[in-house]
C-alpha cells in the first residue's frame, strides 16, 4: 500500500479563543452558528418523511427496507472521510485557511473549542444534503427514499461524535474518539480524516505518523 505524502505545512490553532465573526451582518453571522439539536430534528424529520413516502407510493419487504437503509447508514462513513479530506481540507496540502474550506471547516481547525462552530450551519448543510439525494435519486431511482435517510442518520451520529468530542472531557476509558480527533486537530492537520472510524485512513494510508507534529498550538 502506498503511504499518503505531502509537503510538510505548519497549520495555527487557537483552543482558548473564540472564533471571530465571519460576516458583518448580524442576520448572516446568525445562520453561521448552529446548535446540533436543529440538524437533528431537521433530519430524523426528513428521514421520518422520506421512509413514509416510500412505503406509502412503492411495494417492498421489511427485509429491503432494513437492507436499503442500513447500506445508507454505513454508505455514511466513506461519505465522511472523502468530504473531510477533499472537501472541507485542500487536496494539495490539507490546509483550510482560505476559501470554502475557511467558511465550511477552516474556522473550526483554528478555534476547535469555539462550540458554536461545531456544526455545520443548517443552509450550507441542506445544500449538500439536496445535491446528494439528487445524485441518489440518479443512481438508485425509488430506492434513494430509503437509503436517504440511512445516510442521514449516518450523518447525524457523526454530528453529535464530533460534537461531545469537542464539548465533553474524554473519559478514562473508551477514549479512543477523542484521541483519534485531537491528533487531527493538534498534532497533524493532515492525518486522521475520519472521526466515527479509522477505516478509510487505514484504507487511504492517511493514518497518523508517531514523533510528527504539523500544527503549531497559539494561546
Amino acid at each position: 500500500k502506498k503511504q499518503y505524502k505531502m509537503t510538510e505545512i505548519e497549520v495555527e490553532v487557537y483552543p482558548q479563543k473564540k472564533s471571530p465573526k465571519l460576516f458583518n451582518n448580524r442576520f448572516l453571522e446568525f445562520l453561521t452558528r448552529t446548535h446540533p439539536i436543529v440538524i437533528d430534528t431537521m433530519y430524523l424529520a426528513g428521514s421520518y418523511f422520506l421512509i413514509r413516502y416510500y412505503s406509502e407510493h412503492y411495494t417492498a419487504s421489511p427485509v429491503l427496507i432494513i437492507g436499503l437503509f442500513f447500506t445508507g447508514f454505513f454508505s455514511w462513513s466513506l461519505a465522511e472521510y472523502l468530504m473531510h479530506r477533499f472537501l472541507y481540507h485542500k487536496i494539495q496540502d490539507a490546509t483550510y485557511d482560505s476559501g470554502i474550506q475557511y467558511l465550511f471547516h477552516g474556522i473550526h481547525h483554528e478555534y476547535p473549542n469555539d462550540k458554536a462552530r461545531l456544526v455545520l450551519p443548517v443552509i450550507p448543510s441542506l445544500v449538500i444534503a439536496s445535491v446528494l439525494f439528487g445524485a441518489f435519486y440518479l443512481i438508485l431511482g425509488k430506492f434513494a427514499f430509503v437509503f436517504a435517510p440511512g445516510f442521514l442518520i449516518g450523518y447525524i451520529s457523526y454530528m453529535t461524535v464530533h460534537y461531545v468530542i469537542h464539548k465533553v472531557a474524554p473519559p478514562k476509558r473508551f477514549n479512543f474518539w477523542w484521541r483519534f480527533h485531537n491528533i487531527h486537530h493538534f498534532q497533524q492537520h493532515d492525518r486522521a480524516f475520519g472521526v466515527t472510524s479509522p477505516l478509510w485512513d487505514m484504507v487511504f494510508g492517511t493514518m497518523p505518523e508517531k514523533n510528527r507534529k504539523t500544527v503549531i498550538i497559539k494561546k
